[in-house]
């Protein structure tokens, strides 16, 4: 997977109707051509592309990427995991983080506010695989206080595509 690691916060640029509908169109069909896609918003090959490195460079978008059927896999044991530490010292999160980053099983780790601070989304095979996981790397991380594991029975929406909303000159939404 190609990755931008820039992040904006705030972004101090405005996109542009032409930049929301690459966008959008990016987002259905991430393998679209440049030339498909300069004819699709009306530009120019040269033009489309360094509208295309520019959103690259601000952070707009920041990966390309294949999305795999977990099951097809054979990882179709989906779970959300609720982590709760122990103390809240720069040095616990940061261990904590940097374990979760090196386990293939975790999809996803959000910092997150109310009782628990972390929520991993994590895939297994079966639920022996997610029990190893469990035990024998997740809860050795040092400063881990509480675990609550919620399994996915299904999933009747998954989504990557983020809403590029119409700009404030009035673009319709398609």
């Amino acid at each position: 997977m190609q990755q931008n690691t820039k992040r904006p916060t705030q972004p101090d640029f405005e996109l542009d109707e032409i930049d929301r509908k690459i966008l959008r169109l990016l987002q259905q069909d991430g393998r679209m051509t440049n030339a498909a896609l300069a004819e699709a918003v009306g530009l120019t090959p040269t033009p489309m592309l360094q509208r295309i490195k520019k959103l690259e460079q601000r952070g707009v978008i920041r990966a390309y990427t294949a999305i795999l059927d977990p099951l097809v896999m054979g990882r179709g044991l989906l779970a959300y995991v609720a982590v709760q530490m122990a103390e809240h010292k720069q040095e616990t999160h940061a261990r904590f983080v940097e374990a979760v980053l090196g386990f293939e099983e975790v999809l996803e780790c959000h910092h997150i506010s109310g009782e628990e601070d972390y929520l991993l989304r994590v895939v297994a095979k079966d639920m022996r695989e997610y029990e190893y996981f469990l035990l024998n790397r997740l809860t050795q991380i040092k400063g881990i206080a509480r675990v609550k594991t919620t399994f996915v029975m299904s999933s009747p929406k998954m989504v990557t595509a983020i809403p590029v909303e119409a700009s404030a000159e009035g673009e319709t939404k398609k």
